[in-house]
């Protein structure tokens, strides 16, 4: 009896456990992807590709630039998400055009180390009890602000 209800358990706990599937962010159709070539001005970029996940105003010697971007992610159960496929077009302008386009995807993607220092916030630390204290006298039924006192 112990060997089927451990694993009728194991069985629903294995199942519980699926792959988890998804996407953020869209990348405009292939079709307008294509379309726009080097020299086409900028007002035409987004015309035809809409609104950049990121935009980069012009710097010292950097002309503006737009990223589209979308990246697919799996995850299971607990664990951290995992970037499976990532594709982003870079499009570099100098003088109001189109100077560079870059197909980036998840190979080019450089690995940065992670600093795991941690920067305090400043403030108060309060313990349980004393938010409480602080907050007697605060609650608030009758639907008026509760920072004003009557």
């Amino acid at each position: 009896m112990f060997k089927i209800v451990f694993l009728l358990s194991s069985i629903l706990c294995l199942t519980a456990c699926g792959l988890e599937k998804y996407k953020s962010s869209d990348l405009p159709a292939s079709a307008r992807l294509e379309s726009v070539k080097v020299g086409d001005s900028k007002e035409k970029v987004l015309r035809v590709l809409g609104t950049p996940n990121y935009e980069s105003n012009a710097a010292e010697g950097v002309g503006d630039v737009l990223f589209y971007a979308e990246a697919k992610k799996e995850s299971c159960i607990f664990f951290d998400p995992k970037v499976v496929e990532r594709d982003v077009y870079v499009y570099t302008f100098q003088k109001g055009k189109v100077s560079d386009i870059q197909h980036l995807t998840l190979d080019d993607a450089k690995n940065v180390a992670y600093e795991s220092d941690i920067t305090k916030v400043g403030g108060k630390e309060l313990s349980v009890l004393q938010q409480l204290a602080d907050n007697f006298g605060r609650y608030n039924a009758g639907g008026h602000d509760s920072t004003q006192r009557r």
